[in-house]
């Protein structure tokens, strides 16, 4: 299946799972559990930039780590639903609190823990690396794997559809950075 590029500038809502997708699934554990997951810079300035463009990203996932926690919040993102086994649900909510129809929501995951939400979403993606279950399942396979830009590539993807500049968009972000923290990566 493919996605075309009029679908793709019709997206406003961006959802993704975190580990296999923002992150290459790699999870270092301590005495006093989760320590560290390993993000991509490249895929959070990717997120940023959709933010900056208006379209809402959001994060579900079935962990509740402070970790991730800390990304989301460092990014300003929109949305993160963490503790989520039932992703498809929680992304029909996002959808309705921002307006969007499954046509214009992408959700990207890489498992079978994702497979609600990739019925929901009209625009269901996967990493390249992503599970066999997820690749027989999604409209979207991107090229790069999880956490290692994946997320950048269908964020690329949205704004050139759009039509739209990421140094633009970057400046945008940064027009009077002394007054707050609008979010680095």
């Amino acid at each position: 299946m493919t996605v075309s590029n009029e679908q793709w500038a019709d997206v406003k809502l961006v959802v993704c799972d975190v580990d296999g997708v923002l992150t290459d699934g790699t999870v270092l554990y301590g005495p006093q559990g989760e320590l560290a997951k390993p993000f991509y810079i490249r895929d959070g300035m990717g997120l940023r930039l959709l933010e900056a463009a208006g379209v809402k990203v959001g994060i579900i996932t079935s962990e509740d780590s402070p970790v991730v926690s800390g990304r989301v919040k460092r990014l300003l993102l929109s949305a993160y639903r963490p503790g989520m086994k039932r992703k498809g649900e929680a992304l029909r909510q996002l959808m309705g609190e921002f307006g969007a129809t499954p046509e214009q929501t992408v959700y990207v995951g890489d498992d079978v823990n994702d497979s609600e939400a990739f019925e929901v979403a009209g625009i269901p993606c996967a990493p390249a690396d992503a599970s066999r279950f997820a690749l027989d399942r999604v409209k979207y396979i991107c090229s790069m794997p999880g956490g290692r830009g994946a997320v950048r590539e269908i964020a690329d993807l949205v704004l050139h559809a759009k039509k739209l500049d990421e140094d633009d968009l970057w400046k945008g972000i940064h027009i009077q950075p002394e007054e707050h923290d609008a979010g680095t990566v």
